[in-house]
């Protein structure tokens, strides 16, 4: 049984991944209970998928979800949650600072509550160039998933089982929890000071954004890739629906990609 499951998104970032895997296993390993590390590429380019392929064999916790074209954040956290078999599970952006060693910190107050949200404490200028990044990104309907200091939470697994995150819903992800009658905290954190976490509320703003974006979800595909020598190839396809989140062995799409071809 896996106790942790560490969702990673990214897209041509291996190096950052190379650099990030050895302490979060270490922080991992101290925790004492068992835990696997799921890299979701972002249809990364060939050279960088391949460096991630040769982490499989380095990393005996790591598995490898992949994208056939670029789906963004939100799809890549979809694909992980469904193929996820932790009780606990924690997101993180690749390149946000002193994660790994936060996580802890994080898992503790899952105690008292369902998901605990980590943002790193910034600038107002800071904040203000980060939403409307974030703006002009959603009005271009690009797809690409950036590094974002918002992307670093840790969460029962009955708490976020199922949900159905649309282009950039990863960022009201606390509101869409909390709708579903679930306890969440928002911690704040300081380099130098002790992490402060509050109980978070949703605005009616936070809310009105999540009950639109709930409704613009679109179904993902991500093929989990086998290590190398492996006796048998482990390709499975992550499937995730508004209804529920599972992963879908192959031999199950093959009448559909019968029907595909016949009616070709």
């Amino acid at each position: 049984m896996v106790h942790y499951s560490v969702l990673i998104p990214q897209r041509d970032s291996a190096g950052a991944c190379g650099r990030l895997l050895p302490q979060l296993c270490q922080v991992l390993d101290d925790l004492l209970l068992s835990y696997e590390i799921l890299c979701i590429d972002d249809a990364s380019a060939p050279p960088a998928a391949s460096a991630l392929r040769a982490l499989l064999d380095e990393y005996a916790a790591l598995r490898l979800l992949r994208f056939d074209r670029p789906r963004g954040t939100s799809a890549a956290l979809c694909a992980g949650l469904a193929a996820a078999r932790g009780e606990l599970i924690v997101a993180l952006d690749v390149r946000t600072r002193s994660a790994a060693s936060n996580i802890p910190q994080l898992i503790a107050r899952l105690s008292q509550h369902d998901l605990v949200c980590a943002r790193r404490e910034r600038s107002l200028g800071g904040e203000l160039g980060e939403r409307l990044a974030s703006v002009s990104r959603w009005i271009a309907a690009d797809p690409g998933l950036y590094p974002s200091e918002d992307l670093f939470w840790a969460a029962r697994r009955e708490a976020v089982c199922g949900l159905a995150l649309a282009r950039g819903a990863f960022r009201v992800l606390p509101t869409l929890v909390a709708r579903r009658g679930f306890r969440v905290c928002q911690l704040t954190l300081a380099d130098g000071l002790p992490p402060q976490g509050t109980t978070y509320r949703p605005s009616l703003v936070q809310r009105l954004a999540a009950r639109w974006l709930d409704r613009r979800f679109e179904p993902h595909l991500a093929s989990e890739l086998a290590r190398q020598g492996a006796a048998q190839p482990r390709l499975a396809l992550a499937r995730v629906d508004r209804a529920r989140s599972r992963v879908v062995p192959q031999p199950a799409l093959l009448p559909l990609e019968q029907e595909r071809r016949d009616s070709a």
